[in-house]
Formats: structure tokens, sequence, C-alpha cells
């Protein structure tokens, strides 16, 4: 993978393992888009904030080069790798990286050279109890309030 070095901080593997993912697949007429979802859940930790978060968050998408929303999103290189068959997202820290839960459908898209969406999520949510409809509402209030950053890769 490239080195993607950035000025900020990368975020610990600590703080990383809050961040909960969720893929899926947009299709169009004429065209399919493999999509990764990241949010971190709220804090849990003593040392935790919600301005922590925001800033974790906003430091891996600095580091992945994602965009605003009110942009295209732009293509930001070679972010996801698949060894031995396990997809996962390259964030820039050395130490670890994020598995991707991935099924059929996104795999068949992504294999088959189609693009791969990031959309991350500076706001914290809750999985639990968050069925598709929240997670839809809480995705488009980050969006309108320009609250996450996002953009395109290949595999």
């Amino acid at each position: 993978m490239t080195d993607h070095s950035t000025t900020r901080a990368m975020p610990s593997p600590t703080f990383a393992a809050g961040i909960q993912l969720a893929t899926g697949v947009r299709r169009g007429e004429g065209f399919a888009v493999a999509q990764v979802l990241a949010f971190h859940v709220p804090p849990s930790a003593a040392a935790e904030t919600v301005d922590s978060i925001r800033d974790g968050m906003r430091a891996i998408a600095a580091g992945l080069r994602l965009g605003p929303p009110d942009a295209d999103p732009p293509y930001i290189g070679r972010r996801i790798d698949m060894p031995r068959g396990t997809p996962y997202l390259d964030y820039g820290c050395p130490d670890y990286r994020l598995t991707l839960p991935v099924g059929p459908e996104w795999r068949a898209v992504a294999e088959g050279g189609g693009p791969i969406r990031l959309l991350f999520l500076f706001e914290p949510l809750s999985p639990v109890g968050a069925n598709r409809s929240v997670i839809d509402a809480h995705v488009t209030s980050c969006f309108c309030s320009g609250a996450m950053a996002w953009g395109t890769t290949y595999l």
C-alpha cells in the first residue's frame, strides 16, 4: 500500500476499535458502487469525549484524503486490499487495519473493478438499536451539516 502520511496524528488502534463499519451496494441505472460507511460509537472510555471522537474521525478522513460532502467524492488512491480474500481498509496506521464486513454482492462489485465509496461520519452513533432508518437519518444529518467526508477508491 502507499504511504499516506499526514501532518495530523493518526488515532491509535484503541480509537479505531470503536469504529463501526457497514457495507452495501448502491445501484443506479447502469452502475453499481460498493459502499463503506464508517462511524464511531459514543464515548465509552473516561478520556473519550464527543469532541475527541470528532477529531479522531476527522484525522482519519484527512489521512485518507477524503473530501467534503458538498463536492464530488475525490479519488483517494488504493486504500482497500484483500489478502487471502479478507478485505481491509488501510487508514494510515502502520499497526492496524479495519476489516470490512462484506457480502457477495459488495465483493462482486469491488472485484469487478467497480468504485468503492468511503463515507466517514464525524458524529458518533450508537449501533445499539440503530436500524436502517436510524442509520439513514444519521447519514443524512451528517451530510447536510458537513459532519462527514467521502472519497472513492478501487481494489
